[in-house]
């Protein structure tokens, strides 16, 4: 999960020099459609399960509508209308919507230790990023509220998928999901690319653009489903805290910037947060908050 994150950290990067090209729809579309060829070859040399029971297809459906369709097309719209500070603040909702999504549906127990250190590790987050530089113009505000969607999607993704993973392997769902997702998408892609003429972007953004498909699409998304069959849907989203981290060890060695004490502190206190919520998951179990069977 660290090296999901990692890539997903690169998105709004590699983004940048496609979205001046091409839009959001547009990019969406070739993520979805790339991916789907990708996995869909990779299922046939593999010779991994197919599906066959109507109810299991149309929940995969529902996983590509949430998970990949509305999550990207909110994500790239959003980031396209809001900085990219308010988008850092805002992901940092995903674990604290996976958790409560999960105690909701009664998928996961909540115990002291797990709640603790998601509120501990998305106080750092925020500390970090800095709330005191968020903006809220309209445009910006469109944009955050895009965002938010787009992080409770994927959160209810995340809870979702563990249900269809007991029942397939990892590759069978993503490509399922991803398959889906691509004939979702068809209708508006087409469009977005019939205006932009892909066959004129610049050298740059085609490299961006292939980029975007063979890693935070296809890599990425694998990666995810695989650790998400392993572990909790929460132990995963609380992954997302190591984005800002990330972002605040690169800028030094890329950008030449100075590793601020204020770095230093939050990824302390992400870590310290990450750690009290994974140690109440596997090690010794906390007072218990809510069992299963009494919900939220």
């Amino acid at each position: 999960m660290a090296l999901v994150q990692a890539i997903f950290a690169t998105l709004p990067i590699a983004a940048k020099f496609v979205l001046p090209e091409l839009g959001p729809t547009g990019i969406v579309f070739c993520r979805i459609a790339g991916s789907a060829i990708g996995f869909g070859a990779l299922i046939q040399l593999s010779g991994a399960p197919k599906v066959s029971k109507w109810k299991d297809l149309a929940g995969l459906a529902g996983l590509a509508v949430i998970g990949v369709v509305f999550n990207q097309l909110l994500f790239l719209e959003g980031v396209q209308r809001t900085t990219a500070i308010n988008a850092n603040v805002l992901i940092t909702a995903i674990p604290v919507f996976t958790l409560a999504i999960a105690l909701l549906l009664k998928r996961e127990r909540a115990t002291v230790g797990k709640v603790a250190g998601i509120l501990i590790a998305a106080a750092g987050a925020v500390y970090l990023i800095g709330p005191d530089r968020i903006t809220l113009d309209p445009a910006g505000t469109t944009g955050a509220a895009m965002i938010t969607a787009n992080t409770l999607l994927y959160a209810g993704y995340l809870v979702l998928s563990k249900d269809m993973l007991k029942r397939y392997p990892p590759l069978t769902v993503i490509a399922y999901v991803f398959g889906f997702g691509a004939v979702m998408i068809l209708p508006f892609g087409a469009a977005e690319l019939a205006h932009a003429d892909i066959t004129s972007l610049s050298a740059q953004a085609l490299v961006a653009l292939v980029y975007i498909v063979l890693f935070p699409s296809l890599t990425a998304y694998f990666l995810s489903v695989w650790a998400l069959r392993r572990t909790a849907s929460s132990q995963v989203a609380m992954w997302v805290y190591i984005q800002p981290v990330l972002t605040a060890v690169a800028a030094p060695a890329i950008l030449g910037e100075k590793l601020t004490p204020r770095a230093v502190a939050a990824a302390a206190v992400i870590f310290a947060g990450m750690g009290l919520t994974v140690w109440a998951h596997h090690g010794r179990r906390p007072a218990v908050v809510a069992a299963p069977e009494e919900g939220f």
